[in-house]
């Protein structure tokens, strides 16, 4: 019997011998598909795969995961009630809380981890631990290899990054970040590109610096927030000059329409902005040129079902729910039906696109925004993604805000706004009238803080969009 290592060793190779991570690169550049043979293959062999990677990825989590036999133990769940990739749904939610349990009693990272590939991880990720202490993830050589894969696709198909691009990532550069070192110093490889690694939350203390790399290198692929993608045009403005970017690479919170819009205008040069949906531990999900607005998930890679948060009920299709994420390709630490606490709409597409013919699901809709965002004023269920979008209607604002949510169901909407103007009683009701309107609610009931540029909260390199003054 072989043991975890040989087996996962066996793994890795049999995904690099069958094409589902690409390894004969540097490809020729007139190629259009990363990888056409998996991008495009038929639905009813992409339902193959995920039956069979499921069942794999559940029976491996059972003989090698201690948290995990307990966890399904106490649950009354066995791996041979998966017979389907259906079936998904009959394995129990597991939840953030569930690991933070599981690490503080077993540091550093819990009894989840396969201990024999312990020992060997390339790479440890962590999040933020904004909603208490952070979890860990440990990825081995298998993960990362998979991990960069799925960039590939994506960047060279869609952003165009290939020998000769110039691709500056701005996402966060500090360490147990996955979207950082690990893509910059492995997919732009992939790809041939010229990789800067810049790092968002820098930025603001070397902006001369960054701006001056900027111009320099005429980056042509830029990927950030779109905060920070707004902030850096309208800096570009101020300064007399314009930003070389071609491609807007959006991450780290869906783009508002009107967000998009301004990013346009603000960055003359750039035809494309592409929003990309993705966790520290490894989903991903990004849109399709040509078919805005729907966000395709590489389904060899991972699942997605979504709940309803107060049952854990599957959500009726076309309802919106809690998403719910399986990764079928991670050994060292499996991730199986892991809450990922976004708010979506269980709606997918599965027609070929029309621009590229990718075969692969795709939401009908951005992902908007994590569950505990959701907010009610005036009754109104409501999330900043709403509100960005109003906001970005009112004149001289720079796009930039923070909303306070003071109470579960909270009589109006408080709100800070960046403006350059010099705000009179006028502007401050026709803004109200603004964000009344947009968003569904009595202009009487939103109070604005008008600020400054520079003046709202950020956290590194994303704008705090959501400021939680509850009491705890």
């Amino acid at each position: 019997m072989s043991s975890p290592l040989q087996e996962y060793e066996r793994i890795h190779k049999e995904l690099q011998d069958e094409g589902f991570i690409r390894h004969d690169y540097p490809i020729d550049p007139t190629t259009v598909l990363w990888n056409q043979k998996v991008m495009t293959m038929k639905r009813q062999d992409l339902d193959k795969i995920k039956t069979f990677r499921l069942k794999r990825i559940v029976k491996w989590a059972w003989e090698n995961s201690e948290f995990y036999r307990n966890f399904w133990k106490t649950k009354g769940f066995d791996p041979e009630q998966v017979k389907d990739w259906k079936d998904i749904v009959k394995i129990p939610i597991l939840r953030k809380d569930d690991l933070r349990n599981d690490l503080s009693k077993n540091p550093p990272f819990g009894s989840i981890m396969v201990p024999e590939l312990a020992r060997r991880i390339r790479f440890v990720g962590a999040t933020s631990g904004s909603t208490g202490m952070p979890t860990f993830q440990g990825w081995g050589g298998l993960e990362l290899d998979y991990f960069e894969e799925a960039q590939a696709r994506y960047l060279w198909t869609f952003a165009g990054v290939k020998p000769t691009t110039v691709y500056a990532n701005y996402l966060n550069m500090s360490g147990f970040y996955s979207w950082g070192p690990p893509l910059v110093e492995t997919a732009m490889w992939r790809c041939g590109a010229t990789a800067i690694a810049g790092g968002g939350e820098t930025y603001f203390s070397w902006k001369s610096r960054h701006n001056l790399i900027f111009k320099l290198w005429k980056v042509d692929v830029m990927a950030t927030t779109p905060w920070l993608q707004r902030l850096i045009g309208e800096e570009a403005k101020l300064e007399g000059w314009e930003t070389p970017f071609k491609v807007l690479l959006l991450h780290g919170g869906a783009a508002a329409e009107n967000t998009k819009k301004k990013l346009f205008q603000v960055h003359p040069n750039a035809k494309l902005a592409v929003s990309v949906w993705g966790t520290t531990d490894g989903h991903m999900a990004v849109e399709v040129p040509g078919s805005e607005g729907q966000l395709v998930v590489w389904e060899d890679m991972e699942m997605f079902d979504i709940v309803d948060p107060k049952t854990d009920e599957p959500a009726a299709e076309g309802e919106r729910g809690e998403l719910i994420s399986t990764l079928l390709n991670h050994f060292t630490m499996p991730l199986i039906r892991y809450s990922l606490g976004d708010y979506v709409k269980n709606e997918f597409i599965t027609d070929p696109d029309p621009k590229f013919g990718i075969t692969h699901m795709r939401f009908v809709e951005p992902i908007p925004g994590r569950v505990e965002w959701m907010f009610k004023v005036q009754g109104k269920l409501l999330l900043p993604i709403y509100v960005e979008d109003a906001v970005n209607e009112i004149p001289d604002t720079t796009g930039m805000f923070n909303i306070f949510i003071y109470d579960n169901n909270m009589d109006k909407l408080k709100i800070r706004i960046e403006s350059r103007k010099t705000v009179t009683d006028d502007y401050d009701r026709e803004a109200r009238k603004v964000l009344g309107e947009r968003i569904g609610i009595d202009p009487e009931n939103v109070e604005i803080e008008w600020v400054k540029p520079g003046e709202t909260i950020w956290t590194g390199y994303k704008l705090q969009v959501f400021v939680d003054k509850r009491k705890k």
